[in-house]
């Protein structure tokens, strides 16, 4: 029988995180849909590898390759798999028992499509305001703006519990010139949204994220990530120049001068102007630093 599911996750260094996410791997229900996990070492690390040595219980294949960052390692995974179907896991995302079934019966209903999958905070560790503030209807991922089993637009298309038919990325490969973790996965998703493809929003596919943030100082280089990989996206793509620079250039002028009003909202409204500024910060600059 065909394996209809590969499940593939880069990683470079979170071992802890790494492990939980293997652990709910292997604790799926018996009828969960036969799969194999690819997980792809980004550089060098010892403590990573030696934790894939262990036995786990579950198919697993261990790829490697130079410090490139996620973009590569997802091809380089993608390319190796063995699945009808891929699921893009993070390396810190936990599944729901019923995730995978629940991706493979989407894409069944309503596929072929890009499936994106709910990502929430994990309830077993610390949830701050500024997490809150960050997703579900924030900057890490606004899934408020989605209609369920709908078609989305393109920049929803978040790596972190995704599935699609693997031919689909090995004919649209992520962009390797991507370094780090900002923009990657949505200029990725504007190029299948330009061939036709769908993507559609299955909340019932959940998974957990664990990745603590105390507050914007934590999230800093994530935006300044998302504003360099913006620049790298606006020079390949003319055309989004108005979404991916101009706009938030206006919208934190317009952040900047709403903070002359009394508002009862003035910790959200600062953390709004950090994220934006070094959105921008990163905009500016040339070089997209590995994250």
């Amino acid at each position: 029988m065909s394996l209809k599911l590969s499940v593939v996750i880069p990683t470079v260094g979170r071992v802890e995180e790494l492990s939980e996410t293997l652990n709910s791997l292997c604790a799926l229900p018996a009828d969960a849909p036969p799969f194999e996990v690819v997980v792809v070492l980004d550089g060098d690390h010892p403590a990573t590898g030696k934790l894939l040595q262990r036995p786990w219980s579950l198919r697993l294949q261990v790829l490697s390759q130079p410090r490139r960052g996620a973009a590569a390692a997802r091809n380089l995974g993608a390319r190796e798999a063995c699945g009808e179907y891929l699921l893009l896991l993070n390396d810190d995302t936990r599944v729901h028992p019923s995730c995978l079934q629940t991706h493979l019966e989407a894409q069944e209903r309503l596929g072929p499509a890009v499936i994106l999958g709910h990502t929430a905070w994990d309830p077993d560790q610390p949830i701050t305001p500024y997490m809150v503030w960050l997703a579900p209807a924030g900057h890490q991922f606004n899934f408020a703006r989605l209609r369920p089993h709908q078609p989305i637009p393109w920049d929803a298309c978040w790596t972190t519990n995704l599935s699609l038919p693997r031919q689909w990325l090995l004919e649209e490969p992520l962009d390797e010139a991507f370094s780090g973790a900002g923009m990657e996965d949505s200029e990725w998703g504007y190029r299948l949204w330009r061939r036709g493809r769908v993507l559609r929003y299955v909340p019932e596919a959940i998974c957990w994220h664990r990745h603590l943030y105390q507050g914007p100082r934590d999230f800093r280089p994530r935006a300044w990530a998302a504003g360099a990989g913006a620049r790298y996206v606006v020079g390949k793509h003319p055309s989004l120049v108005w979404l991916l620079a101009c706009k938030p250039v206006l919208a934190w002028v317009v952040r900047l001068f709403s903070l002359l009003w009394p508002r009862a909202d003035r910790a959200q409204a600062l953390w709004e102007l950090d994220f934006r500024w070094h959105y921008l910060l990163g905009l500016w600059n040339r070089h997209q630093p590995l994250t």
